[in-house]
């Protein structure tokens, strides 16, 4: 009896594998989107077979110059993917420089995310795909390394100044919850056209912390990154006029 339990449980273990993998990659091409190769030359693809023209455009590339309301800018380059048979698009840049990227495709005219990529950051109405080349000491603060990790916690809160029900991000240093001594507390206010989750999903302010206080080059602290909008955020979860997601 226990043998015959023992087979029906790794039947359905292999059952159950295969229903994960046949989820997780279909039928069509397998490949993986961005492909970091040993020279820190990257490779994109995308797999549409029914797509007419695919483009790649994002900070890694070299800038272009546009025009906009008489007045000239840099703005991210863009750079053709070619197709194989298969339908999958792909573009191999330049060795990059250790950094934190961001990247859409564009095709045929639409901007999107890489579907094949599973981190992607919000700056306000605009989703980026995210690609972290490592290296040096200043980027590998932005990765996720073998340290002890703090929280970052969203807390709601009524405020009387603005009328509103307002959220804020906080983090709170590894161990924090078992301590009763005193930290200090830093406020970090995000930039123009920011809110409260831009310094810790943009800005990677939780992975940096992490990495510096267990480098013994920031003490431990509270960093409370507070949205610092007035009239563009009503209440939450109240539509805006052409936004695809509730402002906070």
């Amino acid at each position: 009896m226990r043998k015959f339990i023992m087979m029906v449980a790794l039947c359905l273990t292999g059952m159950v594998a295969q229903a994960q993998q046949n989820l997780s990659w279909g039928q069509g091409p397998q490949v993986a989107s961005p492909d970091v190769h040993a020279d820190n030359s990257v490779t994109f693809n995308l797999i549409a077979p029914e797509a007419q023209k695919v483009q790649i455009t994002g900070d890694f590339l070299p800038t272009q110059k546009v025009e906009y309301q008489g007045n000239t800018y840099d703005a991210p380059g863009v750079a053709d993917l070619v197709k194989d048979g298969n339908g999958v698009w792909s573009f191999t840049s330049a060795p990059l420089k250790p950094e934190l990227y961001t990247y859409n495709m564009i095709v045929d005219g639409v901007k999107i995310i890489d579907p094949l990529n599973v981190y992607n950051i919000r700056d306000i109405n605009n989703l980026f795909s995210v690609l972290l080349i490592g290296g040096d000491a200043r980027a590998d603060l932005y990765k996720v390394n073998k340290v002890a990790h703090g929280t970052v916690s969203k807390t709601w809160y009524e405020s009387p100044t603005a009328g509103l029900t307002r959220r804020l991000t906080v983090y709170t240093p590894a161990g924090y919850e078992t301590s009763d001594k005193e930290y200090p507390v830093l406020y970090l206010l995000h930039g123009i056209g920011g809110d409260e989750n831009a310094w810790s999903e943009l800005g990677r302010a939780a992975q940096i912390l992490d990495n510096l206080i267990a480098q013994g080059k920031a003490e431990p602290m509270l960093v409370v990154m507070t949205n610092g909008n007035i009239s563009c955020c009503p209440r939450p979860w109240r539509a805006v006029s052409r936004q695809p997601f509730p402002m906070w």
